[in-house]
């Protein structure tokens, strides 16, 4: 074999992508930065940084040097108590912002190419979160809000499977279920996700 043609399959081999067109699926882990607005000014804010487990499953299609895909994803918080200056929003709320996060689902497109021996790509669509948020001093009820979502993001291949690097910024502004007396929370949050995919 010469050096000119074992040259030209390495290039090809660099430019291939890391995932194969059709179903994926998988899960990981992920930390998060949170913040949730009362709406009210200073000091109705409550904020908290937690894990979460995650899960992801998607469709992908290949076209030239290019991936496309629709994808759904589920993160569950791990030990989220989000606190207003200090103050555990559980005991001693004084807005009312969310107290802890429960969940966030999300329904996105993405859209990537090959980086060399990664796969860069993006990330948009719909998201939605769940948790209890305050509606009086030690008083919680269950409240939803739901926004866009937006990533960035590498994967490699990693035994004929994907690992998957992700930065995702949720926000979520639109209260879709009010807690008790009709108070409207928003929620903001930055995740660094881990994720193993099967192929």
């Amino acid at each position: 074999m010469s050096i000119k043609y074992f040259a030209s399959v390495v290039a090809l081999c660099a430019a291939t992508s890391v995932n194969a067109e059709g179903l994926y699926y998988g899960g990981g882990i992920s930390i998060t930065q949170a913040e949730s607005d009362a709406g009210f000014g200073a000091n109705t804010v409550s904020s908290d940084t937690y894990g979460a487990v995650t899960g992801t499953v998607g469709y992908r299609w290949d076209q030239s040097n290019m991936f496309y895909g629709a994808e759904f994803g589920l993160d569950v918080a791990v030990g989220s108590s989000m606190e207003d200056d200090g103050a555990d929003c559980f005991t001693a709320a004084n807005g009312p912002y969310y107290c802890d996060h429960v969940l966030t689902s999300r329904l996105r497109g993405i859209v990537g190419m090959p980086m060399g021996s990664f796969e860069g790509f993006a990330s948009f669509g719909f998201a939605s979160m769940s948790g209890n948020a305050a509606t009086f001093i030690n008083t919680q009820d269950v409240a939803v809000n739901s926004g866009y979502t937006f990533g960035l993001g590498l994967q490699q291949d990693l035994s004929g499977n994907t690992l998957r690097y992700e930065l995702i910024y949720d926000n979520l502004e639109t209260n879709t279920q009010s807690q008790g007396s009709g108070y409207e929370p928003t929620f903001e949050a930055i995740s660094l996700n881990v994720s193993y995919l099967f192929n």
